[in-house]
């Protein structure tokens, strides 16, 4: 999705080049992500057109909306939908600057 998001409409084979190229560890498979662009079609994240022999996959929700979405979720599952818990939460990860964990203590309440 991310590479869909930055570089608009692409082929499995844009995705897969891509992918492989930005990793030095283990190269996916064309397979994997023909497999996984295509069930984020079926799940309406991408819409799928033929272009020639390719497929090209456009995205039809946009990355703040997918993240909101996401987000929401999280807060409803892990937390019970009570933010200032997720947020005390936020704030235990150290890998977050102690300025900004404070911050997040604050908002917790």
């Amino acid at each position: 999705m991310h590479y869909i998001w930055k570089h608009g409409p692409s082929t499995v084979h844009d995705v897969h080049t891509a992918l492989n190229a930005a990793t030095t560890g283990k190269q996916l498979a064309y397979t994997t992500i023909l497999t996984v662009m295509r069930n984020l079609a079926r799940r309406k994240f991408l819409s799928q057109a033929a272009d020639g022999r390719a497929h090209r996959f456009t995205p039809l929700i946009d990355e703040k909306t997918y993240k909101l979405g996401m987000v929401r979720q999280l807060r409803k599952d892990l937390f019970a939908g009570d933010i200032g818990i997720m947020l005390s939460f936020m704030a235990l990860d150290d890998e977050i600057e102690e300025a900004k964990r404070a911050k997040l203590r604050d908002l917790a309440g």
